[in-house]
């Protein structure tokens, strides 16, 4: 930025309204972007197991979503029916383990414009904990 612009009313006003204008346009800008107001519908901790589940039901008036692996074994998920890590491999995504049980470290994905369910399977003796937030 060696030559910024300055935003003033006048030459004898232009260094003192500079920031405080440039901040103006700015929010107004911001202001109206015409962005969506988003409310909660699900945000809760959801137990998974070896044994595949739910972990968000699907959603038609879905926004975005938000799932992060909080416990420490690794957690596959797939969208729109349950996933398989026995012989056959059908999962959409990983989400890495905690170090440690609620650590908030461990994988994390976010996903626009999905509204379908989301399912997830740990491997064979091992379980782990998800928080899953569904935005409308």
């Amino acid at each position: 930025m060696n030559n910024p612009t300055i935003y003033s009313d006048g030459v004898v006003n232009s260094i003192q309204d500079s920031p405080l204008r440039v901040q103006n346009k700015i929010l107004g800008a911001l202001k109206n972007m015409g962005g969506a107001e988003n409310t909660v519908r699900v945000d809760a901790p959801v137990g998974v197991t070896a044994t595949a589940g739910q972990v968000l039901t699907a959603n038609t008036s879905r926004k975005f979503l938000t799932i992060q692996n909080v416990g420490t074994s690794k957690v596959y998920l797939r969208f729109g029916s349950a996933p398989a890590i026995g012989g056959t491999q059908y999962f959409s995504y990983i989400l890495a383990p905690a170090s440690g049980q609620d650590e908030g470290d461990g994988g994390a994905m976010t996903l626009d414009g999905y509204t379908g369910s989301v399912w997830g399977v740990c491997a064979t003796g091992k379980s782990s904990t998800v928080t899953a937030t569904d935005f409308n």
